[in-house]
């Protein structure tokens, strides 16, 4: 190999041993530390981006979730400009969905809805965010568990929950995980519905067991007309 080749070899070797050693630390799990062990999201708020998908439809924007245990949640999407374009509440098997701009809101029980709209999935929060089992005695090899429920957990090489899968076929998928105030917390989530619509939520600056006065998880009704949540078209 003349010496002009050799050279354009070499630099060509350099250049792909310098991506594919990028591409590994791009790709490689990030260290937790400071986890405090046993500890559990008992309240959420975070600004989010959020995407749903049922059937052929898809929609999606920006706004805020707040998540306060058992069971409740408060959630809004907001336009570009800021203004409220929904907001959904829930409070154990109860959804309710208000449009602001129409002074209109649908209320009624999660299993009112149809089992293939997206508004299923976020009535999975409490599911979605449930402390998962320890993962000692977790089988180094499968990384799976299965819990007495039916659910199926499967973890990364750090212990944590990448998937979970209900019994029905109801499925979550957690993504890049970091440390909020001690809980190990996904940067984004994707539910998904044994029917196939999908909600993906990606948080930003997540606020973990700050106090959540019960009035940020509560519909303000007054004013409003109330229909039936099966009437409700949107997500």
């Amino acid at each position: 190999m003349s010496p002009k080749r050799l050279s354009i070899f070499s630099r060509n070797t350099i250049l792909l041993l310098f991506l594919v050693s990028f591409s590994a630390c791009a790709t490689a799990q990030r260290p937790l530390t400071g986890i405090v062990p046993g500890r559990e999201v008992e309240t959420l708020q975070s600004s989010i981006g959020i995407t749903a998908k049922s059937g052929e439809r898809s929609t999606g924007g920006r706004g805020f979730l707040i998540f306060k245990q058992p069971d409740r949640f408060h959630m809004a999407v907001l336009s570009p400009f800021g203004l409220t374009v929904l907001e959904v509440f829930s409070d154990t098997d109860r959804l309710t969905c208000l449009i602001p701009s129409r002074q209109i809101a649908y209320s009624g029980l999660l299993s009112e809805l149809p089992e293939t709209s997206a508004l299923k999935g976020l009535g999975m929060m409490k599911w979605v965010v449930a402390a998962p089992p320890p993962a000692e005695g977790v089988s180094a090899r499968s990384r799976e568990l299965t819990t007495a429920s039916g659910d199926r957990f499967f973890f990364d090489d750090n212990g944590l929950v990448q998937r979970k899968v209900s019994k029905q076929g109801d499925e979550v998928i957690y993504h890049d995980y970091r440390n909020v105030n001690g809980v190990a917390f996904p940067e984004s989530i994707v539910i998904g519905s044994s029917f196939g619509a999908t909600v993906k939520i990606t948080f930003e600056e997540p606020e973990i067991n700050q106090p959540v006065e019960d009035s940020a998880v509560t519909p303000i009704l007054e004013g409003f007309t109330i229909l039936p949540l099966a009437d409700f078209k949107g997500f």
